[in-house]
């Protein structure tokens, strides 16, 4: 009608238009951060340089997609493919200034191309953000020592050795190679901590080099010896393995590896056998028992001829048998005159040729030094056995072994049971006159 008038009320339009701005952008980032999580997702798996290309167009703000395309190309090996790799870790560190790996893969990519200032410059700020890692000082320290730079270098890789004492014998190794053995400038060099010098000590062993070895580990207190008791072990064995066994002993001894008063030189470790018997080869100057079938080696409470206890060896071997399987290492003095007795006893022995006990050069097993009588047959008491012997010049350990000598006729069965006590090492004079 022309007389009416027509309202039209917008009021409910223009209130929906900020609704569907906010419903637009969120439409937007949810997209957006889809796109991320399906790029992020391909980068990680990527297999090749068409996924992880794909990546990154899905998500151009990840760093970890163009960290995944930077491997990519880096290990190709392929020349042209190591600017394609700069380019994308510049990329990635650009977009995550604060990631340390992005950084330290950086400067290593730029030292592999000959640019080893930016590498150094790259891998110095992988260690300013992460100052407790062992891996950015350790690269920066080599990247150090590439330039020239030797203090600084070993300085870092000192510090990647503190955290990382795993990476401490390569350090070694360097410092080796770069000062030619100068052992005080290697030692100066890669650190004076007793950590330090206990490890250069297991290099040096590897290196077979037991002198300086001992020179280094005797700069160490009682204390710090017993805290590096694996490379105190190492030199053990490298030094008994060589037939040093004085200073075998003596290392032994100041890392508590063996009771001083127990194990001497010139004394029979657990003579009495009030001691177990551990497992051969654990224990170098004490007794080792090696199993054998047909001789049955325990000790026995029963009947000692001193103390509580002494060691039984059960025969039934109806066979030839080699019996050497009980022995024990003995530091002496050279060129000396000395006294071995023991107790033995026996019940029901047969045998044609029965257990003796020999005394050997522990460096030289060709001739024994002194041999016990044979264990008489049958059935006997506790009675003495004593063997008189004298070291060579060059001797510095003897080896105790019981033994029996082979048969005439090759079939020599066995029987019986032995019981041994109360070894004991007297020295009867003083060194003997040289021949």
């Amino acid at each position: 009608m022309p007389d009416q008038l027509v309202t039209l009320d917008v009021r409910a339009a223009w209130k929906r238009v900020p609704l569907m701005f906010i419903a637009a952008l969120a439409l937007a980032g949810a997209w957006y951060g889809v796109r991320w999580l399906i790029g992020g997702t391909m980068a990680e798996n990527a297999p090749d340089f068409e996924t992880a290309e794909a990546a990154v167009r899905l998500a151009p703000r990840d760093p970890q997609s163009h960290l995944k395309l930077a491997r990519l190309h880096r290990v190709s090996f392929e020349p042209e493919e190591l600017p394609l790799a700069l380019e994308q870790y510049e990329q990635a560190a650009a977009l995550a200034p604060n990631d340390w790996l992005i950084w330290l893969e950086m400067g290593r990519a730029r030292g592999t191309s000959g640019d080893t200032e930016g590498g150094i410059l790259a891998v110095r700020r992988a260690a300013e953000l992460a100052p407790n890692y062992a891996q950015p000082r350790w690269h920066l320290g080599n990247l150090l020592l590439r330039d020239g730079q030797t203090d600084a270098a070993f300085a870092e890789l000192r510090r990647a050795a503190d955290a990382d004492p795993t990476l401490r014998p390569q350090v070694f190794n360097l410092a080796w190679q770069v000062f030619k053995q100068d052992m005080p400038q290697v030692i100066r060099t890669v650190g004076n901590t007793p950590e330090a010098r206990a490890q250069l000590t297991t290099v040096l062993v590897g290196r077979n080099r037991l002198d300086d070895a001992l020179a280094l580990w005797a700069g160490l207190s009682a204390a710090e010896q017993k805290e590096n008791w694996a490379a105190g072990e190492t030199l053990v064995r490298a030094l008994y393995d060589a037939k040093r066994y004085r200073s075998a002993l003596q290392v032994s001894q100041e890392m508590g590896a063996v009771n001083p008063s127990e194990t001497a030189a010139g004394q029979v470790t657990n003579g009495s056998f009030e001691s177990d018997i551990g497992p051969p080869g654990k224990k170098f100057f004490d007794w080792q028992v090696a199993p054998l079938p047909q001789a049955q080696i325990t000790v026995d409470p029963r009947a000692p001829h001193g103390g509580k206890r002494s060691l039984r060896v059960i025969f039934n071997a109806p066979a030839q048998l080699d019996f050497r399987n009980v022995l024990q290492f003995v530091v002496v003095e050279p060129s000396t005159r000395y006294r071995l007795s023991f107790y033995v006893r026996a019940e029901d022995l047969r045998s044609a040729s029965t257990p003796v006990l020999l005394v050997f050069d522990a460096a030289d097993m060709n001739a024994a030094l002194g041999s016990s009588a044979p264990i008489a047959t049958g059935t006997s008491d506790w009675q003495q056995l004593v063997i008189e012997f004298t070291t060579t010049p060059r001797t510095e350990a003897i080896m105790l072994r019981m033994d029996r000598a082979p048969c005439a006729d090759g079939a020599c069965p066995i029987y019986g049971k032995v019981w041994y006590d109360d070894f004991d090492l007297q020295r009867t004079t003083g060194r003997a006159a040289a021949r």
